[in-house]
């Protein structure tokens, strides 16, 4: 294997402090697919070389290989995609293996675009890279120097690292994700349950390798297949998987079970659920008692009592628990200077009541009444009794009893989340999920929700007013436009575009869309494309002309994960391991794709080049010359992890270098469990898992009208359905076939993918309509209208429809005229008919959305 970007040889070299490593120099155990082994194998002695390569078909950024035929041209015969052998997230589905369909693509782009007709037209002519920077770069300039660069906007899908290499060294800081449409609600979540450090993507995951009982609540395993891979492990040792969701999952077309649940109704099961384990006493009390705040005394404003109300001079951030015999103590966490939570400050042997209620005195003499937060858990689930629950989530009442004794009886977990922007309710949700899995006592333990390791690998990179050498300078005085409307944000890009139009909270003026399906992505596509023709500046950098491209004053070729190197630590796994990404392959001949960060380097350049100097570029004319600037960033966070690993093990090194070299990935640190909450601290206020939130009572101020524990509410994000009409709720989701921005183009999709909208037999009938009819799908809420075919099928409750995301419906004007690709206009994009509904202080956007069915004459 070649590996051309670090000097793989061990030579002596002056190394960077500051990456801690653990002590365990051992390899995780194995999880190697030997059939697929066996074939690289012969495929090497054949001549053939693998290179590593970390998947970006979607964001779980998979372990494959690409196998090359030496002394060959390139094409989709000569490089063949196979999952990488005992790789920590290794990952093998349609989307990575139509990878090599992309490189040399009818319609991928191959030149500098600049738009001649209106936008939305897609009329565009080729143009020169330096006219279209030069043009670009005096363009932000006029605006920057106009309205500030915070009129400069940035998005991303999976490359959010890399769009802010021009949003940030400008000074703006709207270098905005893709999160409110996908993962937001589930991070949200998890800080609000586990708080600071702990919410990020991949931070807490199931341990599929371990787990016996395993809950997917409206999540697909088509993403991340690398986590299948490992939950295939412990399947094949009996682990039982179960999936609740309005429509049947890949996953449940084996051995897993699917019980079918009414959209917008997860939280109602869910509190069923956590209610039957407390009235069945099979919670787990004892963590319940020691590792959340179920124990700690609450007023009855809802507020958590402190020391400092009880003891004169007592801490404020002390919380009270009592003794069955009303004795009193007092629980807190110790903090670091820099306010991190180390260790617990408390008694450990107190053992507190979990169903106290009554009064405590108070410091002025007073009386005050007190309930625990697990009392006032108890009582607000109470009325959703499995009966109750059924009449809201169409789940029988006996199939959420025998759900609540298995998961218990099995010490299952419950996943938390991928694709989790639904119904607009879709933060509690996903508090309520962590709650469960608390309540079951699996936390951080084998087989439970666990905390996984971090490989130590830092990579510098440029950040809000810093950049990767150190410089720093003074950001614009505007905050992230998203987090002034919704304050928990984690990327509400809609803000922005609706500031385009509004001005408010200040205007934006342009937008630079890297590497992203935005009406795959945003709801409400027509809104989304009225907003895009006002932009004074939009520029599109991709591979393949998405529908966004046709609303861009400039559309820019870009390499893909095919053509680019990276190193950076494994995604979704529950060891700290670390990639290499080199798949060494260039774009195909005609096409002057260039690097996403040397495109925004050299736009900044030419605007403001003493801007782009603060990240220490100059100027770099080839695609060589670009990688030794970027790559060099890459080589100096690997040779600082190095030097911590032989600080800790002398030698260490060497097996990490010869691990990259022979299989592009090396396991840095193993997983220890058992320590949060028992051994360190959570990020709460508390410290433990806050089955009860306190974080609503902390400033700002904001924060205070989110409850600090909810059961059921109903879904807002759209007008409710009549029952038994024409009418439904349109719910989306993802395979792992087809459906991403770029395998939805791939020519396999033609044949793999699915275009149609599901139904269920029961409404076909009621309504007259056959298996492969087309109708007229008709948005309640955006009054849009748009034909797809019917695939009448069990496998969609009733009363709900069900059509794959990043699929089909298509709209795309410039270059879709190729015969062979007309199918990506087939069926519809559930985007159209959202609304566009956000969670108020979240900013999650709701991706389900309400429609009629209307029959087509003639």
């Amino acid at each position: 294997m070649s590996v051309d970007f670090v000097n793989l040889s061990m030579t002596r070299r002056k190394l960077i402090k500051g990456t801690a490593c653990s002590a365990a120099a051992a390899s995780a155990p194995s999880l190697v697919n030997h059939a697929f082994a066996e074939q690289i194998a012969k495929l090497e002695k054949e001549g053939w070389s693998k290179h590593p390569v970390a998947c970006t078909m979607c964001g779980a950024y998979c372990g494959i290989l690409a196998m090359r035929k030496e002394g060959e041209p390139i094409s989709e015969k000569t490089v063949r995609i196979f999952p990488n052998p005992g790789h920590p997230q290794q990952g093998y589905c349609g989307r990575s293996a139509g990878a090599m369909w992309i490189w040399n693509h009818p319609l991928r782009l191959r030149k500098p675009l600049k738009r001649i007709g209106e936008k939305g037209e897609g009329k565009f002519k080729e143009i020169t890279w330096d006219e279209a920077l030069n043009e670009i770069g005096a363009k932000v300039k006029d605006l920057v120097q106009k309205y500030g660069e915070s009129c400069i906007t940035t998005t991303s899908h999976n490359f959010q690292g890399m769009s802010k290499w021009l949003t940030f060294p400008l000074g703006s800081p709207n270098n905005i994700g893709h999160q409110s449409s996908c993962n937001a609600a589930g991070i949200n979540a998890r800080n609000w349950v586990f708080g600071t450090g702990f919410s990020g993507a991949g931070k807490l995951e199931p341990d599929y390798e371990n787990l016996r009982y395993l809950l997917l609540i409206g999540r697909t395993m088509g993403a991340s297949m690398g986590a299948l891979h490992t939950l295939n492990v412990a399947r094949a040792k009996g682990a039982r998987v179960v999936a609740i969701d309005p429509k049947m999952p890949d996953i449940t077309y084996g051995d897993a079970e699917w019980v079918a649940i009414r959209p917008g109704t997860d939280d109602a099961f869910l509190s069923a659920l956590i209610n039957e384990m407390l009235r069945t006493n099979t919670a787990d009390l004892d963590f319940i008692e020691k590792g959340t705040n179920g124990a700690y005394l609450i007023k009855e404003n809802g507020q958590p009592l402190t020391q400092a109300e009880v003891i004169q001079g007592g801490d404020k951030t002390k919380y009270v628990v009592a003794s069955p015999d009303g004795r009193l103590s007092f629980r807190g966490v110790l903090r670091n200077d820099k306010g991190i939570p180390t260790a617990f400050d408390e008694d450990s042997s107190f053992k507190a009541d979990l169903n106290m209620s009554g009064s405590v005195k108070l410091a002025d003499g007073s009386s005050c009444p007190v309930k625990t937060a697990f009392v006032i858990i108890k009582e607000t689930l109470a009325p959703y009794t499995p009966e109750k629950s059924s009449e809201i989530t169409g789940i029988p009442a006996d199939m959420i009893r025998r759900i609540a004794r298995d998961f218990t009886n099995l010490k299952g977990v419950i996943d938390d989340g991928w694709y989790t922007s639904k119904n607009g309710t879709d933060v509690q949700v996903y508090r309520l999920v962590s709650i469960a899995n608390a309540f079951n006592g699996n936390i951080d333990i084998p087989g439970g929700m666990i905390v996984t390791a971090a490989a130590g690998l830092k990579i510098p990179s440029v950040s809000q007013g810093k950049g990767p050498n150190g410089e720093t300078w003074r950001m614009a005085k505007e905050k992230r436009i998203d987090k002034i409307i919704y304050p928990e944000a984690e990327g509400t890009f809609k803000v922005a575009m609706e500031a385009v139009l509004t001005g408010k909270p200040y205007p934006i003026k342009a937008a630079f869309f890297v590497g992203t399906t935005m009406f795959q992505r945003e709801a409400n596509s027509e809104e989304l494309a009225e907003r895009l023709k006002k932009l004074e500046l939009s520029v599109v950098q991709d591979v393949l002309p998405q529908e966004i491209c046709d609303y861009a004053d400039y559309v820019l070729p870009s390499t893909y994960f095919m053509e680019r190197m990276e190193m950076s630590g494994v995604k979704w796994a529950r060891d700290g391991s670390i990639y290499l990404s080199d798949p060494q392959l260039s774009p195909p001949e005609g096409c002057e794709a260039r690097h996403d960060v040397w495109i925004l380097l050299e736009i900044l350049r030419r605007a403001f080049p003493e801007r782009a100097a603060r990240v220490g570029y100059k100027e770099c004319k080839t695609a060589e010359e670009f990688n030794a600037y970027f790559d060099a960033f890459t080589k100096r966070g690997y040779a600082q992890l190095l030097e911590e690993c032989d600080k800790v093990k002398p030698g260490w090194s060497r097996r990490i270098h010869e691990d990259i070299r022979t299989k592009g990935w090396s396991t840095i640190k193993i997983k220890e469990y058992g320590v949060y909450p028992y051994k360190k601290p959570f990020g709460t206020p508390s410290g433990k898992v806050e089955i009860y939130s306190f974080k609503s009572f902390e400033k700002p101020a904001y924060v205070r009208g989110i409850p600090p524990f909810t059961a059921h509410v109903p879904a807002p994000a759209f007008t409710p359905p009549k029952r038994n009409s024409n009418e439904f709720i349109l719910v989306s989701g993802k395979n792992c076939t087809s459906c991403s921005g770029l395998s939805m183009f791939a020519l396999p999709s033609k044949y793999l993918g699915d275009r149609t909208v599901w139904m269920n037999p029961e409404d076909a009938e009621r309504l007259g309509i056959s298996h492969g009819e087309t109708v007229e799908v008709e948005g309640i809420d955006t009054a849009y209208k748009g034909n797809a075919q019917i695939t009448v099928t069990k496998k969609v409750i009733s009363g709900s429809l069900f059509a794959f995301g990043f699929s089909g419906g298509n709209r795309i004007k410039h270059l879709a005229d190729h015969p062979d690709y007309q199918f990506i206009k087939e069926g519809i994009n559930s985007h159209w008919y959202a609304k566009g509904y956000a969670q108020p202080v979240f900013g999650t956007v709701a991706n389900n959305s309400a429609v009629r069915i209307n029959k087509l004459r003639g």
